[in-house]
């Protein structure tokens, strides 16, 4: 019976998840903007090599980074797209809304909320 029930706890406390935490530290890449997409909560970025960058609006200020298409920016952004799990399959397009997927290479988002210009 004691094997049992030692047996019972061990096959338990085998079968638990550890919670782990995943993080990234924010890098600074420099990359070409070429088109973009937003809606009420976001801004995607797009640069030349298909990646994209996901930028979530700031809500409190009026105040906007101006960006002209077609130009290099420096950016501290922390990698989405590499904090997916090894083995893990995962189709590489983005979801802005119900017609509107974005494909892209590489996914990234920018360290703080900021609200974009689209300079012409």
């Amino acid at each position: 019976m004691k094997s049992t029930i030692l047996l019972f706890f061990f096959i338990i406390y085998g079968c638990q998840t550890n919670n782990a935490i995943v993080s990234s530290k924010p890098i600074n890449i420099t990359r070409t903007i070429v088109s973009f997409k937003e809606n009420n909560e976001v801004n995607i970025l797009i640069a030349d090599n298909n990646d994209i960058i996901e930028v979530f609006k700031e809500n409190t200020s009026n105040n906007c980074k101006k960006i002209k298409l077609g130009k290099s920016y420096s950016l501290e952004i922390i990698p989405v797209s590499d904090l997916i799990q090894h083995g893990v399959e995962s189709p590489n397009e983005y979801i802005l809304n119900d017609s509107t997927i974005i494909k892209y290479n590489h996914y990234y988002t920018l360290e703080k909320n900021q609200n974009i210009c689209i300079v012409k």
